[in-house]
C-alpha cells in the first residue's frame, strides 16, 4: 500500500470516526466525554460543584437531542424551562450558560461540533452585591456571636472580618499552617490554584491563642457548618439583608475606605484581577466624595 491509499485510509477513517460523533447526543457526549475530562483537570471541589450543575442539565429534555441538532433557540428554551422550574436568580442562570458554553466549546475542539449555540446567547445582566457592614453593625455582630451556643462561631467570624477569607478556608484552618503572623494557604485551598500567605493581626492572634491553647488538636475548628447559629446572630444583632460571604465584602471594603491601595486588596484577597475585586467593594458615594473633598481650586 503507497502512501496515496494510506492517507485516502485515514481520510476514511476520520470521516467514519467523526460520523459516529455526529450521531451521539448531548447526554452522552456529556456522560462519555465531558465529565471524565473533567474529573481529571478540575480539583475535586470544583468538579463536584460541576457535577451539580451537569446533573440537572442532564435531567432536562435537550440532551436527548443529537449534539449537532442543538440550536440557539432549544438554549434558550432550556433556560426558560430552567428558570420556571428552579426560579433561579440571573446570575445562577449565567452560571449554567457558562457552563453550557464551555461543553460546546470543548466538543468543536474534539470536532465533534463545528457551531456553539450558547455563543450568541446574551448573558444576563447582574447586579453586583454591595453589602458591608458598618463599624456599628459589626460591634453589634461580635457581641452577638460571642453569646452563641456555638462556641466556634465568634472566632470563625472574627477570623472573617480580619483576613477576608472564604469559609471554606477559615473552617479548615490549621494551627500548623500558623508561622508568627502569617498563615499560609496551600495552592488546593485557593480557587487559583496557588498558595497565599495571609497576614494575621495581632489582635486576631490574641484572640485565636487563647481558643487554640484549650484545644489539643491540629485542626482550629471542627465547625464546618454555622448557617443556623449565624442567621440567629444577625437576627439578634438587627443586621438584615446579610450573608457569610459578605464579611469577605465587609474586610476588603474596610481596608479601601482606610487608603489601603486597590492593588494590596486585590493580592489580599487572592483575586487574579482587580475588576474581580472591584466587585467586591461597597458600591456608595464615599469614595467620590473623599475624591472630591480633595480638591482646592479657590
Amino acid at each position: 500500500m503507497d502512501s496515496l491509499e494510506v492517507l485516502q485510509q485515514i481520510n476514511i477513517l476520520s470521516s467514519a470516526i467523526l460520523s459516529n460523533f455526529n450521531s451521539i447526543t448531548l447526554k452522552k457526549y456529556i456522560e462519555d466525554y465531558y465529565i471524565p475530562f473533567q474529573k481529571n483537570a478540575k480539583k475535586e471541589k470544583n468538579f463536584k460543584d460541576l457535577l451539580g450543575k451537569l446533573n440537572i442539565i442532564l435531567s432536562y429534555e435537550l440532551v436527548d437531542k443529537n449534539i449537532t441538532d442543538i440550536t440557539e433557540n432549544d438554549i434558550l428554551n432550556f433556560f426558560n424551562l430552567l428558570k420556571n422550574d428552579r426560579d433561579i436568580k440571573q446570575a445562577t442562570q449565567n452560571r449554567y450558560r457558562t457552563c453550557l458554553n464551555h461543553i460546546f466549546n470543548t466538543a468543536m475542539k474534539d470536532r465533534i461540533v463545528n457551531y456553539n449555540p450558547v455563543k450568541y446567547i446574551k448573558r444576563y445582566k447582574e447586579k453586583n452585591r454591595d453589602r458591608a457592614l458598618s463599624k456599628t453593625e459589626i460591634k453589634a455582630l461580635l457581641e452577638a456571636c460571642k453569646q452563641s451556643r456555638n462556641e466556634e462561631l465568634y472566632y470563625i467570624v472574627l477570623t472573617a472580618l480580619y483576613t477576608g477569607m472564604r469559609y471554606s478556608n477559615i473552617v479548615n484552618m490549621k494551627k500548623s499552617n500558623i508561622k508568627n503572623n502569617v498563615y499560609q494557604l496551600d495552592g488546593c485551598e485557593t480557587k487559583s490554584g496557588k498558595s497565599q500567605l495571609i497576614y494575621l493581626h495581632q489582635d486576631l492572634l490574641n484572640e485565636l491563642n487563647q481558643y487554640i491553647q484549650a484545644h489539643s488538636r491540629d485542626n482550629i475548628f471542627i465547625t464546618k457548618r454555622i448557617k443556623r447559629s449565624f442567621k440567629t446572630a444577625l437576627l439578634k444583632a438587627g443586621i438584615e439583608n446579610f450573608r457569610f460571604h459578605d464579611l469577605r465584602r465587609t474586610f476588603a471594603t474596610t481596608l479601601l475606605y482606610n487608603d489601603v491601595n486597590i492593588k494590596t486588596i486585590q493580592n489580599m484577597l487572592g483575586h487574579s484581577s482587580i475588576m474581580m475585586t472591584e466587585r467586591y467593594l461597597a458600591n456608595d458615594s464615599k469614595k467620590e466624595l473623599d475624591a472630591i473633598n480633595k480638591l482646592c481650586f479657590i
